[in-house]
């Protein structure tokens, strides 16, 4: 009875039907909007210093000295390159030095990096702007960001002198030539930052065969936990943690979380106005079917009766638009998850200012479509209640008071 009754008034079924659909349509496109919008977040931020995940000794990540060494060899190189997952992944050892030129004196994390692997995990050298990045067979050679080398008063070309304390707690001074200055977003990391070979800091620093972390990028940031699982029982008996990103750069965690929580917020808004347009829709069809429900009831159906026939309506109502509404929204996501959304204007010169892609991406997974399924059909579930229970009370005499 509750399916025949669908089609009896073909406009109030199709509003109703309309109204579930436009809503699972639009969730389903904030949600891939918005996890595309994550993703890229996350990529561009792991990509810019840690790597999805980093491999360190024990006590690295709170102390960030060179007192808690990683011993570098082609054992742990040949794991990381046969673990499913990991994309690139690079030795490190970081470290202050004084940075001076003539008069001028700058702090600076001084970051030595094996140029050739850097490539696969950071997006350093497109950040380059003048001269280049560091070369494999070049000694001596250093990278400063524009800001730093503003303060120091040097460019391309120009050598400097790196002055700092070694691991055998000796001074440790040597000249560096400038090859290359590069752009970052973050001010404070362009004016205290610089680049060296692995090599040359490990020779700077008395560092032989030890790195202070080995940044790890994977081919996807939703394969962090597997991955991280993967390695730690790889690495199980050395004297090494493996982070994910959310540890080594909480930061990015939290403006993820917050532009996360506003997601959520709108998408709440927009659940609780289609529950009210759902039970709007559905109440207003009970009240123009109280003839029907009280002939019902004088023919002897129970009140239970007409409760799950009005309530059966309604979810098979919720059921037809939540699958209209998914054979919309779905190929629209996945459209535009390959095509993604190209900006221009000041938007785009905002994004490129901070060397990141005019984009706008989506990614649409398949917890959205279920998710967002379960959530509308627990809405319409909800908003049926009302109006079944109004319907299963009416009394035979509405028949003769709307005759």
């Amino acid at each position: 009875m509750a399916w025949r009754s669908l089609g009896r008034n073909p406009r109030r079924t199709g509003l109703t039907v309309a109204a579930t659909s436009f809503s699972i349509i639009l969730v389903v496109c904030m949600m891939s909007l918005s996890h595309g919008n994550h993703e890229k977040m996350i990529e561009d931020g792991v990509r810019m210093s840690s790597g999805h995940l980093a491999a360190m000794a024990p006590e690295h990540l709170e102390e960030r000295t060179l007192e808690q060494p990683l011993t570098w060899n082609t054992g742990i190189s040949q794991t990381l390159a046969s673990t499913p997952g990991v994309s690139g992944f690079t030795p490190r050892l970081d470290s202050f030095a004084l940075v001076s030129q003539a008069d001028s004196t700058q702090g600076m994390l001084i970051r030595g990096t094996d140029p050739a692997r850097e490539d696969g995990v950071s997006e350093i050298k497109k950040r380059v702007v003048e001269g280049r990045f560091l070369s494999s067979a070049g000694e001596r050679e250093i990278v400063l960001g524009q800001r730093g080398a503003e303060t120091l008063d040097v460019a391309v070309g120009d050598e400097v002198l790196l002055y700092g304390v070694a691991y055998s707690l000796e001074s440790a001074y040597e000249l560096f030539t400038v090859v290359g200055l590069f752009r970052f977003p973050d001010s404070r990391l362009e004016r205290g930052l610089g680049f060296i070979s692995l090599e040359d800091a490990q020779s700077f620093y008395v560092y032989p065969d030890k790195v202070t972390e080995v940044a790890i990028l994977l081919e996807d940031s939703e394969s962090v936990p597997g991955v991280q699982a993967e390695l730690r029982e790889r690495f199980e008996g050395l004297d090494m943690k493996v982070h994910a990103w959310q540890e080594v750069v909480p930061e990015l965690d939290q403006y993820v979380t917050l532009d996360k929580g506003g997601m959520y917020l709108i998408l709440i808004l927009l659940i609780v106005v289609v529950g009210f347009g759902i039970l709007n829709t559905v109440l207003m069809t009970v009240m123009e079917r109280k003839r029907e429900f009280g002939v019902l009831l004088a023919l002897g159906l129970r009140p239970g009766q007409v409760f799950r026939i009005v309530y059966l309506e309604s979810l098979l109502l919720a059921a037809v638009g939540i699958v209209i509404g998914l054979a919309v929204a779905t190929p629209i996501a996945l459209y535009f998850q390959a095509h993604p959304i190209p900006l221009e204007g000041a938007m785009a010169d905002a994004l490129l200012e901070f060397n990141m892609d005019p984009v706008i991406i989506w990614k649409l997974r398949a917890s959205n479509l279920i998710g967002s399924s379960g959530v509308i059909l627990a809405v319409a579930s909800l908003a049926a209640l009302y109006p079944a229970l109004k319907a299963s009370r009416g009394q035979p005499i509405d028949v003769v008071r709307t005759a």
